[in-house]
């Protein structure tokens, strides 16, 4: 009874050190230099501190939603500001982590803009190009050719088919005179 005791207590506490998070390397020596000045019961308890600290703080930026070359670039800033000082990291993380996801939003709230004005100088240059068919006096046939023309060299852009189709009816004007 004893040895099954003694053996499932060891199976228990190997199992549990397997499923224990490792460090990457660079952390663990960065955090190995940094509690080298302390001693003793100090060095333990500051390299397992700097180590929950880390693993808190990834943790964190997993949490987050971050894509993973962004969170690596969050981690080389909070490197460089706080060296090995990972709890001072940690307390960092959720200002990071928020400044981020503002720049995010700031971002998409851009481009929705300008999404909307390009929007609205397309819609504007669509009526344009509709008032400067009707009111040409070139042909139906060839005011169809131009229009198509305009539309397979900038199908997506109302602005730049309205020039094309401009500057095709003043040269088929003057080619006509």
């Amino acid at each position: 009874m004893r040895k099954l005791i003694l053996i499932s207590c060891f199976a228990l506490s190997a199992l549990s050190f397997a499923a224990e998070k490792n460090l990457p390397k660079n952390v663990e020596e960065k955090i190995r230099y940094a509690v080298s000045t302390t001693s003793g019961a100090d060095r333990r308890e500051t390299y397992d501190w700097y180590k929950d600290s880390y693993f808190e703080m990834v943790e964190r930026l997993d949490k987050a939603g971050i894509p993973q070359t962004d969170k690596e670039i969050i981690i080389k800033r909070l490197e460089a500001m706080y060296g090995a000082n990972y709890p001072k990291q940690l307390a960092r993380i959720n200002d990071e982590i928020n400044d981020y996801k503002g720049l995010v939003n700031r971002i998409r709230e851009e481009q929705n803009t300008n999404q909307q004005k390009i929007e609205a100088q397309n819609k504007k240059s669509k009526e344009e190009i509709a008032s400067i068919l009707n009111s040409s006096s070139i042909p139906k046939a060839e005011l169809n050719r131009i229009e198509e023309n305009a539309k397979a060299e900038y199908p997506d852009d109302y602005t730049l088919q309205k020039a094309f189709i401009k500057g095709a009816i003043k040269t088929y004007n003057d080619l006509k005179k």
